[in-house]
């Protein structure tokens, strides 16, 4: 029996924001996805927690885009940290679903925030996402508002909440 190979989870950068916007078109095709301008501010963000997972050949099979938050109620400079993250965008190629990469990706966003002081984790999933409100549940996420017509189609979102460990650091 051969093992399987794990997936390789790496930073994800502004040099990657064409591969990311494209993935994005192939992964939401029919839904609401982000313009290249959009991805291109938030990979550029110094408060920027973003992975990309790839493949044995280096292409990108995954990505998830999150943020540090902010308050900016003060109207000075960048504003203080929350204490919190938020996952932006997860995304897995139509080929790769169903092999862990969301929960990859998704493990090493925790342990960024983590890593950047944040003691929760917050996101936003359609409500008829089965596949990724299974996920986020699995991953202790709690659905903790129905948001309606949160999407510029009129769809309804779940919030989801997670807090995270406080020993937890993780290997990425």
């Amino acid at each position: 029996m051969v093992a399987a190979l794990q997936p390789v989870v790496l930073p994800l950068t502004l040099l990657d924001v064409r591969t990311c916007w494209e993935l994005d078109q192939r992964c939401f095709v029919g839904a609401e996805v982000y313009d290249m301008p959009t991805f291109r501010l938030l990979l550029s963000s110094p408060d920027s927690v973003s992975y990309k997972v790839v493949d044995q050949q280096g292409a990108m099979k995954g990505f998830l885009v999150g943020m540090v938050d902010r308050d900016f109620s003060d109207g000075r400079g960048r504003g203080r940290l929350t204490g919190s993250g938020h996952v932006i965008a997860v995304g897995v190629a139509p080929e790769a679903r169903q092999r862990g990469y969301g929960r990859w990706l998704m493990t090493a966003a925790e342990h960024g925030f983590q890593r950047r002081g944040a003691s929760i984790v917050h996101l936003e999933v359609h409500v008829t996402n089965a596949p990724a409100c299974r996920l986020y549940e699995r991953l202790g996420y709690v659905a903790t508002q129905r948001m309606e017509r949160y999407y510029a189609n009129g769809d309804d979102a779940f919030k989801m909440v997670k807090a995270l460990s406080q020993s937890g650091r993780g290997p990425f």
